[in-house]
Order: structure tokens, then C-alpha cells, then sequence
């Protein structure tokens, strides 16, 4: 079973008041400007903060150390909070718009109970009865993670540590190059994919078939696009239906902006660990509606069978009609009268008016995630 994940955040940017407990394949809409993107910020900060640091963290974060919602007293902290099961971890930042103001707070909760705790501006964090100085680099949880004590909080390592936030970089995918040192996972940036499906195709059974997975759900994606990949003196080649002369084959820098997208996203999606978390900005970029369908499909599919938390966010009315009969997994992101956003649409809007119409044209209708509109009071549920 997948362990329940809640986040939490407080006077970050557009986030004055955000909890969200995602599960499976979930979509996330709002106007512009409403903090779907900062959603996705707060998720790179905490990952990169755990692993390696609040410097990373920021660094992660676009828009760096810009943190403090608009209008906040300058008292006011920046708080941060993940709970995993029953793991629950918090980070308090004192924060101007230059940035950090001191060294940040810092607790870990697990099964309820105080394990650890560093105040906001002070040199030293407590571990029980114990009093140790602050790691230069180092979050406190991090510190006792690392020491192998406490494998209590894998919950909160895994949740963490498997993340990924994915922003592609399609001039880097263009080179087709295979030629990179992490060929096992898909990077952020999507800089290592040929690299990454080269060695899959090279080791079937250690991957579990995945370039075959990839290569059969972009046939379904893109079918008058593409029938196989090769790999000839570490560059790749994408071979057409009905392909029969090695000259058929051509570079990436040749194909259509929408078939490299969709390559990305299925493996990332198939490359993930169990019960990791995926984040998509605007998954529909480049993409025709045929190609959304049936990635979405197979991020359905895939999250179903290996327990993937899978975020995305979108503008795009065809990605919100096949959400029609999810639409508990369907989050709202807009303005409200300080209640934790965000909400999701079922519990917005009677499902049975739901029921009715297109997503995709409600929202073309501005019946949900309009500019300045108001967050709506949850229907009771009967």
C-alpha cells in the first residue's frame, strides 16, 4: 500500500494557506497566477532541502529565495510541512524578499511524538535530551537519517527522495546524444533520455522491459510517427512505420517537438521507482489531443500497478475532459477567504451538475479556476 502523503504550506508566495493529501493520477488547475507552479516549486524545495540542503533547496526553487507571500508581516515565518505516514516534518524560515534572515526551524514528529526540534535562529538542534550544533549543509533530518538509526523515517526519505518535478529541455533532448553518466533514471531536465533508453533496450530483463513499454504506448501516442529507436555510434535514430532502408532513420533534431515530449514523459513515468511522486508542468505542451489521451492513459496505468502519486498541471480543457468520472482528483487552486486550498472540484461542484457537461467547457466557461474568482464554499457530501 502506498503510504498517505500530506503537504503543507504557509505565507509561501501564492501558497498563504495550502494542505494537499494527492493520491494516483491527479490534476491541478487554477488562472494564471493562482500558484500552480509554486506548487511545484515548494515540491523541488522541500525534495532538494532534504537531500542536500536549504541552499539547494532555493536554488531548486525557480525564483530563488523569493519566498514571502505579498502583504505578510515581516514577523511572519514561511512554513513548510510533508507528513508520510506517520512521519511528519516541518520547517519554519524566517524570511525577507532578500532572502533567508537566519537559520531556519526545523521539526520531525514521528508517530506523534517530538523527536527533534532546532528554533528559528538557533545554532544548535536538540535530539532528545542531546544538544548538537547545526550542520552546515545538512537539514537535522537529513543529519539522523544519515546515521542510520532511524529507519522509522523511510516514509519520509522515500517520499522525498523519489520525487521528481520535471521541466524539459528540449534543446538538450535535440542532440540525441547517448553519451551521459546517468543512464538508469530519467533527469529532470530530460538531458539523458536516449542515453537512459539505449541502456534499457541494451538490458531487458534487468528493466523490466521498459524500453519495449515505452516504444509500444508511443506507437499508440504517435502512430504515423514512429516504430522503433536505434542507436548507432551512440547517437539515436527514430525509424518510421514501414521503415525498411537504415536511411529511413532520423535524428531527434528531426522530429516533431510533440513525439519528443511524449517519449519524455512515458519514461519518466515507467523509469520511476514504487510509490514515487511525479510532478508534469502543463503535461499537454507540444502535444495533439490524440498523443494527451493516450499518455494519460498510460500514466493511469502505470499508477494503478506500482502506486505512482502522479501531479500534473494544466490550461488545457482536453487534458480536464478526461478527468469526467476523476473528478475527486481534480484540485482547484484559486483565491478563498483563508481556507487551505487546494479544493477538489467534486467537492467544489454538485456532481450531479457535474455530470452534465464537459470539464474542458466549464472551464472554457470560466465555471471553475476563473481570474479573481472566489474559492467556493465545499458541498457537503450526503
Amino acid at each position: 500500500m502506498p503510504t498517505p502523503v500530506t503537504f503543507r504550506a504557509r505565507n509561501f508566495r501564492r501558497l498563504k494557506h495550502f494542505e494537499w493529501s494527492p493520491t494516483g493520477t491527479c490534476l491541478l488547475s487554477g488562472a494564471n497566477g493562482a500558484g500552480k507552479t509554486t506548487v511545484l516549486d515548494m515540491l523541488r524545495f522541500l525534495r532538494a532541502t532534504f537531500v542536500s540542503g536549504h541552499e539547494a533547496g532555493f536554488h531548486a526553487a525557480r525564483g530563488g529565495d523569493h519566498f514571502p507571500s505579498r502583504g505578510i508581516d515581516p514577523q511572519d515565518l514561511v512554513e513548510f510541512e510533508v507528513v508520510a505516514g506517520d512521519v511528519h516534518w516541518k520547517l519554519r524560515l524566517p524570511m525577507s524578499n532578500a532572502g533567508l534572515k537566519g537559520l531556519y526551524g526545523e521539526e520531525l514528529y514521528h508517530d506523534g511524538k517530538l523527536v527533534l526540534r532546532a528554533a528559528a535562529y538557533a545554532e544548535t538542534w536538540s535530539l532528545g535530551s542531546r544538544t548538537m550544533p547545526r550542520d552546515d549543509s545538512r537539514c537535522c533530518a537529513k543529519v539522523l537519517w544519515d546515521r542510520g538509526e532511524a529507519l522509522w523515517m523511510e516514509p519520509l526519505f522515500r517520499c522525498l527522495n523519489d520525487l521528481r518535478t520535471y521541466d524539459y529541455d528540449l534543446n538538450l533532448v535535440e542532440r540525441g546524444t547517448t553519451k551521459e553518466d546517468s543512464n538508469a533514471f530519467l533527469h529532470r531536465t530530460g538531458k539523458n533520455l536516449w542515453a537512459v533508453l539505449a541502456n534499457w533496450k541494451q538490458a531487458p530483463l534487468r528493466y523490466r522491459g521498459q524500453f519495449d513499454w515505452v516504444l509500444a504506448q508511443a506507437r499508440r501516442a504517435f502512430p504515423d510517427i514512429i516504430d522503433t529507436i536505434e542507436f548507432v555510434g551512440g547517437e539515436a535514430f527514430i525509424f518510421p512505420p514501414g521503415a525498411t532502408d537504415p536511411a529511413d532513420g532520423f535524428p531527434p533534431l528531426r522530429q516533431p517537438a510533440g513525439l519528443l515530449t511524449g517519449l519524455l514523459q512515458l519514461t519518466a513515468i515507467v523509469g520511476a521507482k514504487p510509490f514515487s511522486i511525479l510532478a508534469f508542468d502543463e503535461m499537454e505542451n507540444q502535444l495533439h489531443p490524440h498523443a494527451i489521451r493516450a499518455i494519460l492513459e498510460a500514466m493511469r496505468e502505470q499508477s494503478a500497478q506500482r502506486d505512482l502519486l502522479i501531479i500534473l498541471t494544466t490550461h488545457s480543457p482536453i487534458v480536464m475532459n478526461e478527468f469526467k468520472g476523476y473528478e475527486s482528483g481534480f484540485y482547484l487552486l484559486e483565491p478563498g477567504d483563508g481556507r487551505a486550498v487546494p479544493i477538489a472540484l467534486d467537492a467544489a461542484r454538485p456532481e450531479a451538475w457535474l455530470s452534465h457537461f464537459d470539464l474542458g467547457a466549464l472551464y472554457e466557461r470560466e465555471k471553475f479556476s476563473a481570474p479573481g474568482e472566489p474559492l467556493p464554499v465545499p458541498m457537503a457530501k450526503p
